[in-house]
């Protein structure tokens, strides 16, 4: 799950309609510029669909940041989905008793 070299690694972000694509490393050196660059996407869009299938390495940093995604959803009555979690950030989810959440 994390990068076993210890570079940072980088995350890039798109949208397509309301799917948005994440992709690269999301850990807690790339976690912040993720948050900025989907929050508006989520603000706009009345239902949002984050594809994580692009995701190659994370962290908790990952996992705290889609709940993140999610209180923005609920705090502007948008909906926030997910799809195409990596295994790791479902395993990871399983092990701190939030995978009810993603």
């Amino acid at each position: 799950m994390s990068n076993p070299n210890g570079s940072s690694g980088s995350v890039s972000v798109t949208q397509d309609g309301d799917i948005c694509h994440v992709a690269g490393t999301l850990n807690f050196e790339t976690a912040g510029a993720a948050l900025e660059q989907v929050r508006p996407m989520i603000e706009k869009a009345s239902s949002l669909t984050i594809d994580l299938d692009g995701v190659s390495n994370s962290n908790s940093a990952g996992l705290a940041l889609m709940i993140e995604w999610l209180a923005i959803g609920r705090s502007t009555g948008h909906d926030v989905s997910f799809a195409r979690i990596p295994d790791g950030l479902v395993q990871l989810a399983g092990v701190c008793q939030v995978d009810g959440l993603i």
